[in-house]
């Protein structure tokens, strides 16, 4: 059985403002952004009660994107710190362990260009 990984479709990613974490603890950071799908991305309807519905992303970096994009490019390796623009994708690992018999999934969102912003 052999291992695989995958890499979604370019996304931009318009970063407007960083505030890093204050602390050791990662998660207080916040991200002011503008994300921009491709034509390939698909949405569906999701009805939420109370007649309301609205339209929601559901690609791999929407899905990412609903756990926080600032923590899945961080966990990536590819932290975003300054405004600019840049090109995104979500990407994905399967990987067998034969001592579990079983795959181990991993995956998030990461920056294309690692250099400076576009």
């Amino acid at each position: 059985m052999s291992d695989s990984e995958w890499y979604g479709e370019p996304h931009t990613l318009i970063v407007r403002s960083v505030r890093p974490p204050a602390g050791p603890l990662l998660d207080d950071d916040d991200l002011e952004y503008d994300l921009e799908h491709p034509a390939s991305c698909k949405q569906e309807e999701a009805d939420y009660g109370s007649g309301i519905t609205v339209f929601e992303w559901t690609c791999d970096v929407a899905f990412h994107e609903a756990d926080g994009l600032l923590s899945s490019l961080r966990y990536s390796g590819t932290p975003i710190t300054e405004p600019g623009t840049y090109r995104i994708q979500g990407w994905g690992r399967k990987t067998y362990h034969p001592s579990y018999g079983a795959y181990e999934y991993d995956g998030g969102v990461g920056v294309m260009d690692t250099g400076e912003p576009a």
